[in-house]
């Protein structure tokens, strides 16, 4: 299927298979007064962004490419924690030049080149490949399977005129390297576990959301997902869910709160989730140009506590495991 209907509308709610293709061009977009708007009216509103994690047995690593019309931006960092060291880049590109962006979601291709870096993501055959070059070396590379993992597809309507596409999988298996801040080489083992994190739409031209991603392996040895959100995509369903094995389960609507400067608790409406996150370091922005603008903080986090589904005693347990915690206010 094709995510915009013939009506030129989307479709709603969370899909089984992922859309064959989302075609914009089908998309009727009015403004909130109901006067259809086209060509770059049409193509200013339309966001778009892809970001992946990858976490190692010791580092975190962090990859974003966005395009939101007016800028393009990219970041790439890697985190250790046990050295506390931390590998940082990220640039804007005005008018989002050399910003690629491919919303279409089994095959698509994105990059954004600004010097000294390159950033490329691909996407075939359910496989992503990620790429980032630095003066033409090759510092990260990094296949990560998608097959065996359900996919978290769906769609909600967003305000009065727009709507959200989201597309996420958690805890993939990964092959690669990347190089850490003393230039060692440090390869991903069967250990390491990757999220992605595609989304795309017509978002509010004001909005906020808070965010969790978790990848690890439990006691049992199970591999365990989990993406928690506040804030967007709450409209028709949300995008709560756990992974098990690759299986998908639905957790319901969470509230995040922070408790005091380093720790945050998030529960969810139905009592069955209850986590603490400690945050650590953190990767922020602050951007305000009075018409646009963005605060983001991302903390490299520990999460413990427990989710229980279906009336499971024993439930899915959390003990200090890696995590990353996201607070986003952007007015675009």
């Amino acid at each position: 299927m094709d995510l915009i209907q013939e009506n030129g509308q989307p479709r709603y709610g969370r899909f089984s298979e992922l859309p064959v293709s989302i075609n914009i061009d089908q998309y009727i977009y009015k403004t909130p007064f109901g006067k259809i708007r086209e060509g770059w009216h049409k193509s200013l509103k339309f966001k778009k962004f892809k970001f992946c994690s990858i976490q190692h047995e010791h580092y975190t690593i962090g990859m974003a490419i966005a395009d939101i019309a007016w800028a393009g931006h990219g970041f790439i960092y890697v985190y250790d924690h046990l050295s506390q060291e931390v590998i940082e880049w990220n640039s804007i590109q005005f008018l989002a030049r050399n910003t690629v962006v491919d919303e279409q979601p089994n095959y698509n291709q994105s990059y954004f080149h600004k010097a000294p870096f390159q950033l490329d993501i691909q996407h075939a055959n359910g496989v992503r490949y990620l790429q980032v070059k630095k003066h033409d070396e090759i510092v990260f590379q990094a296949r990560i399977f998608c097959a065996g993992t359900d996919p978290l597809s769906m769609c909600s309507p967003t305000g009065i005129n727009g709507w959200t596409y989201t597309q996420k999988q958690s805890s993939l298996a990964v092959e690669g390297f990347f190089l850490n801040k003393s230039k060692q080489r440090i390869e991903f083992d069967a250990k390491s576990l990757a999220s992605l994190d595609d989304t795309c739409g017509f978002l509010r031209p004001e909005t906020s959301w808070f965010w969790l991603s978790c990848n690890f392996w439990d006691e049992q040895g199970n591999r365990i997902g989990l993406n928690l959100a506040s804030g967007v995509n709450e409209s028709f369903g949300n995008e709560n869910a756990l992974w098990v094995n690759g299986v998908l389960q639905p957790l319901s609507d969470v509230l995040f709160e922070q408790l005091d400067e380093q720790r945050w608790s998030i529960r969810s409406l139905d009592q069955c989730l209850n986590l603490v996150v400690t945050t650590g370091w953190r990767r922020y922005e602050n951007l305000n140009l009075r018409l646009v603008g963005s605060q983001f903080s991302q903390w490299q986090s520990r999460v413990s506590g427990t989710i229980h589904l279906d009336g499971c005693e024993q439930g899915t347990v959390f003990d200090h495991e890696y995590a990353l915690l996201e607070q986003h206010y952007a007015k675009w």
